[in-house]
């Protein structure tokens, strides 16, 4: 049952559902016609509501004329009539500005309060957050190399409250203003046209001074935001890599180069603090001067007798109520030029065209038999760069087990990017049964391969919540049958983490940093375990493991790959020797391609790679002799 509060305030608090809006994408451009129509992107979405935000302005902008008109009527009829005739002449009147002043304008308040508090202020953001989280969430893997993962959440929450505070000057704080000083002028005129000759002159005045320092604020206020980025990036970088920054004693000199890029942003800081001092104390002294000016053709008025006292009074109020108006005036450009730099600033990050995107209506990726095919693929990381692969063409039969082996840098995982479509190739295709993977839905070429990178990637969340990302609706017996296969019980059961939570429900720390390069190697294998599609990368999976624990899961990733296309990668090579083929990758083409026994008689570049290895001697000998052997 809903409470009292519940009545009044959810009509409010869920006016906007923020994460059930139809994602629209998001409009491209650059400097500040970019940023405004990034800001018009966001307010179409929610139109209604802002002109709401605009009528409530006006409304109250309105009840604080009425006060002043209000004060100048009761005065005048006070003095020329007495209290008790006016109170007696005008009780209807008085009755309907006590209800105006009593009752309307708080409700008013309130509304005007609740609905920017509640909906404005809460839902509105949340929204914006949510629609730019999803046009970044769109990009490749290229796009997030070349920023900080801090940088882009960081940007992402700038763009959201700027854009929030663009929308509320535009429809709240530009209709009183206009209102205050054009009603102002209005209603002097009305009761005595000499007192709104200063207010005219005072309002041409503070837009010539508004006219000239806004260029000025829009050139500093991008300076401001691209030197503040500067500095969020460099500590950002330095977090994410404090451990190699401790390992090699530089905290003095990071320290310093971060020192420097705050210096930098201060005096960029200052300088457009300059600014903004010297429009303010202009504005200040134009207020002086409407004071002055109103008192004393008020006080010449009333001496001459063509002004009354409540016209002077009322005069008096307006002068003080457009003082407060002017710094809003001015503020107004100010926030604006800052608003509109914080955007041009954060605008790449979520209105960057995402370069590998479904074609519209894609189908899903259909898996029958998991053949993977290669074909004359061509790719490059640059348009200046060499092509890493050209004319590249490999294919891979249904259930084959291929291991790719090659120097750093040969393509080898260029070639993994290319089959997840983590990148799109230049030349060529990549077909899956026959299935052009650019042709098909991301999500469902994906969710029919398991990867195991070099890289391990672990979700600052429990364990379970880790391994579980790779079959969402797993029970806790299908998630412990993952890690047993992968090794990784006995340490889970052990781990208890700052809060207390154990096992499954230990939290891992950001990417996985509460546990060795091993245990997390292991937590990523029972997650592709669990997930058991048809078609296995094994990316270095075992490359932070010891011999022991390799040796152990290798059971396991032998009946993993069972019945499964696989394309494994390693530097170990003893890793993949039992693969049913070897593929030996060479500055971007196949050099050889074999058995691992064929490519040790062969003499090649495998060969050597072999030899390279801690044991590789020994194990060559005895290759050549199962070789002979089986010659004979």
């Amino acid at each position: 049952m809903m409470s009292f509060a519940d009545r009044i305030f959810h009509p409010f608090e869920r006016r906007i559902a923020p994460l059930d809006l139809p994602v629209r994408p998001m409009p491209e451009g650059e400097g500040a016609k970019g940023a405004l129509a990034l800001v018009w992107h966001f307010a179409s979405m929610f139109k209604t509501e802002l002109v709401l935000v605009g009528i409530l302005s006006i409304i109250s902008a309105l009840i604080s004329l009425l006060l002043v008109w209000a004060l100048a009527f009761i005065v005048d009829g006070v003095t020329q009539n007495g209290g008790a005739d006016f109170v007696a002449d005008n009780s209807g009147a008085l009755i309907a500005l006590l209800v105006v002043f009593a009752l309307v304008d708080p409700a008013i308040s309130f509304i005007r309060q609740t609905f920017l508090s509640q909906t404005v202020q809460t839902l509105m953001p949340a929204a914006m957050r949510w629609q730019a989280h999803k046009a970044v969430e769109r990009q490749d893997v290229a796009f997030f190399e070349g920023m900080f993962a801090g940088q882009v959440a960081s940007k992402i929450a700038q763009v959201t409250s700027s854009v929030q505070r663009q929308m509320m000057v535009a429809m709240q704080t530009i209709p009183r203003v206009t209102i205050q000083f054009g009603g102002s002028f209005i209603l002097l005129a009305v009761l005595a046209w000499p007192l709104a000759v200063p207010v005219l002159v005072w309002i041409i005045l503070n837009g010539l001074l508004a006219w000239k320092v806004v260029p000025l604020y829009m050139a500093r206020s991008s300076k401001v935001a691209a030197a503040t980025a500067r500095a969020t990036g460099a500590m950002t970088d330095v977090y994410s890599n404090i451990a190699m920054v401790k390992l090699f004693a530089a905290e003095d000199s990071e320290a310093g180069a971060i020192r420097k890029v705050i210096g930098q942003t201060i005096d960029t800081q200052h300088h457009e603090n300059r600014t903004y001092i010297i429009s303010d104390n202009a504005v200040g002294l134009l207020n002086i001067a409407l004071v002055i000016a109103i008192f004393s053709t008020g006080l010449w008025g009333i001496a001459g007798g063509w002004i009354t006292v409540g016209e002077f009074v009322a005069a008096a109020t307006v002068s003080r109520s457009l003082g407060t108006s002017s710094y809003a005036f001015i503020g107004l450009g100010q926030s604006v030029t800052r608003t509109l730099g914080t955007i041009r600033d954060a605008m790449p990050v979520i209105t960057a065209a995402a370069k590998v995107v479904d074609r519209e209506d894609a189908p899903e990726l259909k898996v029958g038999t998991g053949a993977i095919h290669f074909d004359e693929i061509g790719f490059s990381y640059g348009p200046k760069s060499e092509k890493v692969l050209d004319g590249f063409d490999l294919a891979i039969a249904p259930g084959e087990r291929v291991g790719l082996v090659g120097l750093s840098g040969a393509g080898k995982s260029t070639l993994v990017q290319l089959l997840l479509r983590l990148r799109d190739v230049d030349d060529g295709a990549v077909h899956i049964d026959g299935q052009d993977v650019r042709h098909v839905q991301q999500t469902s070429l994906r969710d029919n391969i398991g990867v195991v990178m070099q890289d391990v990637s672990l979700l600052h969340r429990s364990i379970r919540d880790n391994i579980r990302y790779g079959r969402p609706d797993a029970t806790d017996d299908d998630i412990r049958a993952a890690a047993d296969a992968a090794q990784a019980t006995e340490f889970i059961e052990s781990l208890v983490d700052a809060k207390g939570r154990r096992g499954l429900d230990a939290h891992v720390g950001e990417r996985g940093v509460k546990l060795s390069g091993g245990q997390r190697q292991r937590i990523t294998i029972a997650r592709v375990l669990l997930k058991n599609a048809p078609i296995l990368v094994l990316d270095e999976a075992t490359s932070a493991l010891d011999s022991e624990a390799e040796a152990a899961i290798q059971t396991s990733l032998d009946s993993l790959m069972t019945g499964k296309t696989t394309l494994a990668i390693a530097h170990r090579l003893s890793t993949i020797a039992a693969m049913d083929r070897l593929v030996v990758i060479d500055k971007g083409v196949i050099v050889e391609e074999g058995r691992h026994e064929e490519l040790i008689l062969a003499g090649g570049l495998y060969a050597q790679l072999w030899e390279r290895q801690s044991g590789g001697f020994i194990a060559q000998a005895a290759a050549l002799d199962d070789a002979v052997n089986e010659a004979a």
